[in-house]
């Protein structure tokens, strides 16, 4: 009963850290700033499938890490009215593939090279979300000793 507590206590850490970042996220003013959320939202994914008790578990929570990470991408390679300029969302993909944080075989990846629409698998962060982060500013990081392991600095 205890590690069900605690399990249920990560996923409630997890659900505020990734909300911070995607606020975070939409608000970023420099690539560096984008890259540091990337790289702590791949750390939040990866402690959290080390904590997955079935395999349909891990399944579930990598469709999710894939659904939310390829969100966070569409979004920084869209104007606030919602329209994703593809030649933005290029570089991006491969500066994702270059960082090793997307594989080349990766759908969005393989979407955008061949010039298909990326909107059939996520929409964007609404842009009434990114104009309420902007307005703002930075939100306190969470945190819980449950997420030690995890960069948030």
């Amino acid at each position: 009963m205890c590690d069900e507590r605690k399990i249920h206590d990560l996923y409630a850490v997890a659900q505020q850290l990734r909300a911070w970042i995607r606020a975070e996220y939409a608000r970023a003013s420099s690539m560096e700033r984008r890259e540091e959320l990337l790289k702590i939202r791949v750390e939040l994914s990866r402690h959290l499938e080390d904590q997955a008790r079935t395999f349909q578990e891990l399944q579930k929570l990598r469709a999710l890490h894939q659904t939310q990470y390829m969100c966070l991408l569409v979004s920084e390679a869209s104007t606030l009215s919602g329209v994703v300029n593809d030649r933005l969302l290029r570089q991006i993909a491969e500066r994702e593939v270059g960082a090793g944080r997307m594989k080349p075989t990766d759908e969005l990846y393989v979407r955008v090279k061949a010039k298909l629409d990326v909107l059939c698998l996520v929409q964007p962060i609404p842009p009434h979300e990114v104009r309420e982060a902007m307005a703002k500013g930075a939100e306190e990081r969470p945190s819980s000793a449950y997420l030690s392991q995890i960069s948030i600095g």
